[in-house]
């Protein structure tokens, strides 16, 4: 029965129509497609797999610390950790999108779950104590809901929520192409079959890195996202 329920909220808080806005992002496929870096299938896949690569060695991390300080009930920490998420994000947009959802989580949690902390994670936010980054308050979601445990974590078994995070990432982009450029609903679904094979390395690598170590480092992302910003169309929010 456990794993019924587990199963069926790891569903409901990985659903890419997830009500948190993720609909209005691209993660900078829409300049990618604009400045030809993005033109096929083959490209789409390259680019969403660096995209899931920087998502492991950057939010992937904060998902990892911030459940740790969830289940000690510790809002400082989760507060520092935040701080540290939104500091490695280095162009406006990508600010934007992670604030955003990131308190539309929150906000969403706290409501259909009624749990103490994720409403004082909620307040938090809300107030400006912190910037509220979505994996932040994922992190604090899945700890809530019992989806995250720390016989998990002493395990080094976070795999679903490092996973719904990592579907979120591919999904985002997967969804904004379809909308971007000529790419068939087959072509989704072959590029995210052969992307979820590399979940689980990218699942460990999350797992063994200090909060010291998040980084993303991809320089092209970011000339895109900047470029972004002064593009005369525009149809996602970065």
């Amino acid at each position: 029965m456990k794993t019924i329920l587990s199963l069926s909220r790891m569903l409901q808080f990985g659903d890419s129509m997830l009500p948190v806005g993720a609909f209005a992002f691209s993660s900078g496929v829409e300049s990618a497609v604009q400045k030809g870096v993005v033109r096929d299938p083959e490209t789409l896949r390259g680019y969403a797999l660096t995209a899931l690569e920087q998502a492991a060695k950057g939010d992937g991390v904060a998902i990892v610390w911030a459940t740790r300080a969830a289940l000690a009930g510790n809002i400082k920490e989760l507060m520092r950790i935040d701080h540290e998420a939104f500091a490695r994000k280095l162009n406006e947009e990508t600010r934007l999108m992670t604030t955003r959802m990131g308190k539309k989580l929150a906000e969403m949690g706290a409501e259909i779950t009624e749990d103490p902390l994720i409403a004082r994670w909620r307040d938090a936010v809300r107030e400006g104590r912190t910037p509220g980054t979505y994996p932040v308050s994922l992190a604090i979601m899945f700890v809530v809901t019992g989806l995250s445990t720390q016989a998990q974590l002493d395990a080094g078994l976070l795999h679903e929520v490092l996973t719904v995070h990592l579907y979120g990432v591919a999904m985002t982009i997967l969804n904004a192409s379809m909308r971007l450029m000529r790419i068939t609903h087959i072509d989704i679904q072959r590029t995210l079959y052969g992307l979820t094979r590399h979940f689980d390395p990218l699942c460990r690598l999350s797992m063994q890195l200090s909060l010291e170590q998040m980084s993303a480092f991809a320089p092209m992302t970011d000339i895109l996202a900047a470029n972004h910003v002064k593009a005369r169309v525009r149809l996602f929010m970065n």
